[in-house]
């Protein structure tokens, strides 16, 4: 008798977003956070869900926005795009020269605003990483995240408080 195929997911993953904690507001949009390259060839997730919060700095606060990004790899050894600063797929501060080549390279996976309001904490909804990508999970991808909640280049997230999180989606034969 035939079975049915369902979704099944994973244990969601808490990325490390040591480096995003007390990120500096990047007017331009173009500096902000890379995550660690997340590998999709040994397990071969359909898809991910990535959802999280942001906790924005006391201070220096002004309306302005938050932006998370995915990037897939070019290839699966993975090669990644050269940056102005950092290197994408690895955990820390990274910027791209133009917000033409962030647009070119990255996929926008949210972005809202943000108030004035300090200490304000902010969250976004699980959200597929497939689908920025024609609907098949890249075989590496990772996220960055840029900002512009502050009035300088001060830090626009607090010093703790933010958190990112993906949850691997497979299907399975019941």
């Amino acid at each position: 008798m035939p079975g049915d195929i369902k979704l099944k997911y994973a244990s969601t993953v808490t990325m490390t977003v040591t480096n995003l904690h007390s990120l500096a507001a990047s007017q331009a949009l173009t500096a902000g956070w890379s995550s660690a390259s997340v590998a999709n060839t040994t397990n071969l997730y359909l898809d991910y869900l990535v959802s999280g919060t942001f906790t924005t700095a006391a201070t220096s606060r002004q309306v302005g926005s938050i932006e998370v990004w995915a990037m897939g790899s070019l290839t699966d050894t993975p090669t990644w795009p050269a940056l102005a600063t950092g290197t994408a797929g690895t955990q820390g501060t990274a910027s791209f020269t133009a917000v033409e080549q962030k647009n070119s390279y990255c996929r926008l996976l949210t972005a809202f605003n943000v108030n004035t309001t300090a200490s304000q904490i902010y969250a976004f909804p699980p959200t597929s990483i497939a689908q920025l990508f024609g609907g098949q999970a890249p075989t590496h991808w990772a996220l960055f995240v840029t900002g512009n909640a502050t009035t300088t280049t001060a830090a626009q997230f607090a010093a703790s408080g933010s958190a990112i999180y993906y949850t691997p989606v497979l299907a399975q034969y019941t």
